[in-house]
């Protein structure tokens, strides 16, 4: 029986001219933090697989939406519905999904 290969997490993001770093921390006040200054994505160790995944894509639309220059009145409201939403699709879509990284 095949095993399934596990994926490593990346360990930096181009997000548009900016490269940001990711990074696990054992401990956190918050699921994860999105460091504009820093350039750098901070991740809480111990989310399930769909949490880290919404934490990931969450982190990462606040990235793109400051690189972007969005004005958004309730930016934590509008991205976290924003991961949860996307994460929640590509879940339910997994050939959508692939097909889409393809494009990439």
């Amino acid at each position: 029986m095949a095993t399934a290969r596990k994926i490593a997490a990346p360990t930096t993001l181009k997000i548009f001219n900016l490269t940001y770093k990711v990074r696990f921390v054992d401990t956190m006040e918050a699921d994860g933090w999105c460091d504009f200054d820093r350039q750098e994505i901070v991740l809480a160790e111990g989310q399930s697989r769909e949490a880290l995944a919404d934490t990931f894509l969450h982190e990462t639309i606040h990235a793109v939406g400051r690189a972007m220059g969005v004005d958004w009145k309730d930016e934590e409201s509008a991205v976290g519905t924003m991961a949860t939403g996307l994460t929640t699709f590509w879940q339910a879509n997994p050939g959508a999904r692939r097909w889409w990284a393809s494009l990439l």
